[in-house]
């Protein structure tokens, strides 16, 4: 009995605190400076989804992950904590994403009126129901994009939007999108038939769309519909000022049946996660040695967060690699407030905020070489890049130092730039990975030509093969710019040589 006290008290009841404390800070933090008072900057996939996804990890390993330890937790060590500060994010997450839907629509009542310049009396509300209106159909402007989704970007989503303004009323707009997917991996020639029917058949259904068929209006926010709309918008009316634009697309359904039971889910959610939790608290034995050293408040021995922070210390023993990881971090950070989707931004997106491409390069925007190797397709494509770069990185720094590290990956992916708009006449490249095969063309001439020690070689060549080897695979089924992989893979192994040339004695032994 003494036992499960220990476990209710220590484990259980702190991640039910800090479980039920984050999931009310964010409703209140989200209705406050968002709904109410509309001064986040942030698009709604974030504040849906990927804020509170991410945002319950922080209370977690601040207050939680110590006093899961002294569960006995059995199987490999850190992966059973990890399952168990995994299972407390997912409880705490999922009632705060159903959460957003409810206070989204419950915050906004349906508001009637006449005519649809009416609507600017209400600049701080969403759901209207128009009396009379009229849609200018031949003055409509449409917009097309596409965007990958799925796991490894499998799926193409085509999307058209038309914006089509209201008689009689200034800076309003009827929003009707079309979309369409298909696998990723088809064809250019497979893909750009689709697209070419999906234009003719999006204009056709245009051409035949009932606009009174609605039952209230929707006033889009801060999202990429919205952004698709004003695209459109921007097409014909080139000076407007984009905030003062309002875009309404038509609702079909009951509104009061709007919100369906996300209320009651909420609490659900919440209630099934905490009793999951109860059990996984209550069914491993105590550490009583992990339980001392927390009454005592003694620190953890091996803290893998302790040790992930002091990798990404610009000012400890990996500083090249410190600062390469986060200086992408931060870029990412600064596209997101930019207003990019964080899954996957449009090419036109991309290319707006430095992308690569061959016209805009050859027509003097040189810079290009250089931030487009610091942009990201999303955030997977951000991940997959900071693995490899930290990979990389770590096995180069000591060879090279902070400063040449850091110099060859910028030279690296100066070149892999220009093997990309080299060879392809209109792709939109963006990424650190050409750098970063440049970082691995070095190890593949430092293996080569045995600047390694013998028991390092093997490694190296794994993670040669796992890395460059698989990512090359894959660009040869498309998708992938190879172009740069193999421009930052070659120029790297030449930057490797050269320095083996000039002084390979040094370098071995910098082992």
């Amino acid at each position: 009995m003494n036992t499960i006290k220990i476990k209710l008290q220590e484990v259980y009841f702190p991640f039910l605190i800090v479980g039920i404390a984050t999931i009310i800070f964010y409703n209140v933090f989200r209705w406050t400076f968002d709904i109410k008072l509309g001064i986040l900057p942030l698009k709604e996939d974030l504040l849906n989804f990927w804020i509170p996804f991410t945002l319950p990890w922080i209370p977690i390993l601040i207050w939680l992950r110590r006093r899961i330890r002294i569960l006995n937790i059995r199987g490999k060590r850190d992966n059973g904590y990890f399952g168990y500060q995994f299972a407390m994010a997912a409880a705490i997450a999922v009632p705060i994403i159903i959460s957003q839907n409810y206070i989204e629509k419950s915050s906004f009542d349906l508001i009637k009126i006449q005519k649809v310049e009416e609507i600017q009396k209400f600049r701080n509300e969403k759901y209207f129901d128009i009396y009379s209106f009229e849609v200018d159909r031949k003055a409509s402007l449409s917009y097309s994009t596409s965007r990958t989704s799925g796991r490894y970007n499998n799926d193409l989503n085509f999307y058209r939007y038309f914006a089509s303004p209201f008689k009689y009323s200034n800076s309003i707009w009827y929003g009707i999108e079309f979309k369409k997917n298909l696998s990723n991996r088809v064809s250019d020639a497979i893909k750009n038939l689709e697209y070419r029917k999906f234009i003719i058949n999006s204009k056709r259904d245009f051409n035949i769309y009932d606009f009174n068929n609605v039952t209230y209006f929707e006033k889009l926010g801060n999202s990429d519909k919205r952004d698709g709309f004003m695209e459109a918008v921007q097409r014909g009316f080139t000076e407007i000022n984009e905030k003062e634009e309002v875009i309404l697309i038509p609702r079909t359904d009951n509104f009061n049946n709007r919100l369906g039971n996300s209320f009651c889910w909420i609490f659900c959610s919440f209630g099934i996660g905490a009793i999951i939790l109860l059990f996984m608290v209550l069914i491993p034995k105590i550490d009583q040695h992990e339980l001392n050293d927390f009454k005592k408040n003694k620190p953890l021995k091996d803290d893998d967060l302790k040790y992930f922070l002091d990798f990404l210390n610009p000012f400890g023993l990996n500083k090249a690699t410190a600062i390469l990881l986060l200086f992408n971090i931060f870029v990412f950070v600064v596209m997101i407030f930019y207003g990019l989707n964080i899954v996957s931004p449009t090419p036109l997106e991309l290319l707006e905020i430095g992308g690569n491409r061959r016209l805009e390069v050859l027509n003097g925007e040189y810079w290009r070489l250089l931030t487009s190797m610091f942009i990201h397709s999303g955030v997977l494509h951000l991940l997959m890049n900071l693995i490899g770069l930290a990979l990389g990185s770590s096995l180069l720094e000591e060879v090279l130092g902070t400063a040449r590290l850091i110099i060859i990956y910028i030279i690296c992916g100066l070149l892999a730039s220009l093997a990309s708009i080299f060879w392809h006449q209109n792709t939109i490249s963006v990424g650190a990975s050409g750098a970063i095969f440049g970082l691995y063309g070095l190890i593949l001439a430092f293996t080569v030509f045995k600047i390694y020690p013998n028991y390092m070689r093997g490694m190296t060549w794994m993670f040669l093969g796992l890395y460059a080897g698989v990512s090359l695979l894959f660009g040869f089924f498309g998708g992938i710019d190879n172009a740069a992989h193999f421009g930052g893979l070659i120029s790297g192994f030449v930057i490797g040589g050269i320095l083996i040339l000039i002084n390979k004695e040094q370098l071995k032994k910098t082992w």
